[in-house]
């Protein structure tokens, strides 16, 4: 246990350091990748929690995103404070992922998995259509969307934004830590392990099921409200269509389901990688459809979990060798003695 804070206490700061030494241009690139990262944490609750497969999430990121940045801009928009119109945001996002939880009641399976594909292409043509909510008209360069700013604090330089993004990160691996190890966590496992064993012992599974959407929307809704500032302009809708929901997918896919941290780990490749390959020209798509297969073929507990058994393997030997040579070393030192 001390060992496992001592790396998450390691990352922090290594992850809080860096951005003091790098340059603005890859700080603002790791501030997308910390909010894929918060997308990919709660996609993970759904996936791999309670075991229901969405194709909804980067519909979720890109309606909060365009809803509360209409909501806040000054200039294009209504000019509501910042923390309204993330409210705003944020509750239309957890309000479509309730309603995509309700059918969870009767349906599970393929069924969710292509009822979230409808409704991530449901966005697609309402709220990605509208024009007054992502280009302004046709004219997107004039539309500027602030950072944000609280009493005494600025976030309008990049590094500061970082910072802010990496703090609520920070907040929600607590969060999702705590909830997983609690009681309500556990009766959330056993949903997604063996639905009519929880029926069994008292436990709701569409409530809990519902619950893990809710988390699920909000995680993403949170990412979506700070990406709208991050950008400052809104950024073109085919960057949140159906091929990047399965490039979400992949991030927990890939580094399984057990290990926060893991899931963490992955979504910052996956968000620095295109940048480091892009003079190879592999495009993030093709990046996240081998992670999918990787990931498959690895099992449920992902890269994470083979890692986690490689060094469960070498442990028990290091101990052996160990022992044998300290065995090895008393007679001779009893020897010497003599």
């Amino acid at each position: 246990m001390d060992l496992r804070k001592a790396t998450y206490g390691l990352l922090a700061a290594a992850a809080t350091l860096w951005v003091f030494l790098a340059p603005s241009y890859w700080v603002f690139i790791a501030t997308t990748a910390v909010l894929l990262a918060i997308t990919a944490l709660g996609l993970t609750v759904v996936v791999g929690w309670v075991r229901e497969v969405s194709l909804v999430q980067a519909g979720l990121v890109g309606t909060a995103m365009y809803v509360s940045g209409y909501l806040y801009r000054p200039d294009g928009g209504l000019g509501w404070p910042f923390l309204a119109a993330a409210a705003v945001g944020v509750g239309v996002v957890v309000l479509l992922s309730v309603l995509v939880s309700l059918s969870t009641a009767r349906l599970s399976g393929v069924y969710i998995l292509v009822l979230t594909l409808g409704l991530q292409v449901t966005i697609e043509r309402t709220i990605f259509a509208n024009l007054k909510l992502t280009t302004g008209e046709g004219s997107a360069a004039t539309l500027v969307t602030p950072r944000p700013a609280l009493p005494g604090l600025s976030f309008a330089s990049d590094r500061a934004f970082y910072l802010l993004c990496l703090a609520l990160l920070g907040v929600v691996l607590l969060f999702l830590s705590r909830l997983r190890n609690s009681r309500f966590g556990r009766s959330l496992l056993l949903v997604g392990t063996d639905r009519q064993a929880a029926a069994s012992v008292g436990i709701s599974p569409w409530r809990y099921k519902i619950f893990a959407f809710v988390v699920s929307g909000f995680l993403a809704g949170v990412a979506g409200v700070l990406t709208a500032p991050l950008f400052g302009t809104p950024p073109y809708p085919f960057a949140f269509f159906a091929f990047t929901s399965l490039a979400y997918l992949a991030i927990p896919v890939v580094a399984g389901f057990g290990s926060l941290l893991g899931v963490v780990l992955v979504a910052v490749f996956y968000g620095l990688a295109p940048q480091a390959l892009e003079p190879m020209r592999i495009s993030p798509l093709i990046l996240a459809g081998f992670g999918v297969a990787v990931g498959t073929l690895a099992g449920r507990a992902g890269l994470s979990g083979v890692v986690q058994n490689y060094l469960r393997a070498r442990r028990p030997v290091e101990v052996v060798a160990r022992t044998g040579a300290q065995e090895h070393a008393e007679p001779v030192l009893a020897g010497s003695a003599r």
